[in-house]
């Protein structure tokens, strides 16, 4: 910067600098804040990995080094997992219109998981009032794992099943199974409660959710048939896109 640059009106060439920094300090204060790994405080990026907090199922940002200390499920007393980053579509999954009937789910998605602290399978869906907890049984569970071993696989309280149902223009029904991190069925919560809004939810949310299920289909890896077969070829829409039903 030169002398000239440096001078104000009045041939005070110190006060320039400090309009600099000012305006400096103010564009950093504009800027929103760094996340920071909730452990050790460090700066960490906007995709990070997490922790679970068993007892309060709350979810702890953390930085690579602290990820791969809580690597061991014994680490920490126990106290925290590490949520794995695994997302897999399950292209072959066997469920009857009876079983997810024996849900008494009212809307159409679903994710499952095995708590440990609770010693059983739980079942929550999505609501603008956030995670509602569904009946499940444990004969109920058993039967999905008996025609679908790979459920076996799940890692308790940090892996879930995601099960996404829609119907299409003609009441057809399509449906997507997933086993995912548990922090992206915090996430299609999260979202859900931030843009719904009135009675239906208006289009905002529709199209938020239509956004996420097509990201989990790019980041999944099919498991099952192969991943042209006709089955993912005639994938109904989700409202937000062509010719999807406004229906949750």
């Amino acid at each position: 910067m030169s002398s000239s640059e440096l001078t104000n009106e009045h041939g005070d060439q110190s006060a320039a600098p400090l309009d600099v920094l000012r305006q400096f300090a103010r564009k950093r204060e504009m800027r929103p804040p760094a996340e920071q790994c909730e452990l050790c405080s460090v700066e960490i990026a906007a995709v990070h990995r997490h922790l679970l907090d068993l007892s309060r199922r709350t979810l702890i940002c953390v930085c690579h080094p602290c990820s791969i200390l809580f690597g061991d499920p014994g680490a920490g007393s126990g106290k925290y997992r590490l949520v794995p980053s695994r997302y897999l579509q399950l292209t072959n999954f066997q469920m009857t219109d009876e079983q997810w009937d024996d849900l008494m789910i009212p809307v159409n998605m679903v994710y499952m998981f095995r708590s440990t602290l609770a010693n059983r399978v739980m079942a929550f869906y999505p609501s603008p009032a956030g995670a509602m907890e569904s009946t499940l049984t444990l004969e109920g569970w058993d039967a999905l794992v008996s025609s679908n071993p790979i459920l076996n696989e799940l890692e308790p309280d940090v892996e879930a099943l995601l099960i996404n149902r829609v119907r299409n223009m003609g009441g057809e029904s399509y449906r997507e199974h997933y086993i995912v991190p548990i922090d992206a069925c915090y996430e299609l919560i999260g979202l859900i409660r931030l843009k719904w809004k009135g009675l239906s939810g208006g289009e905002d949310v529709w199209k938020a959710i239509a956004e996420f299920f097509a990201g989990l289909r790019k980041r999944a890896t099919p498991v099952g048939k192969s991943s042209s077969d006709t089955h993912s070829a005639n994938r109904t829409p989700w409202r937000g896109e062509a010719n999807a039903r406004p229906e949750l």
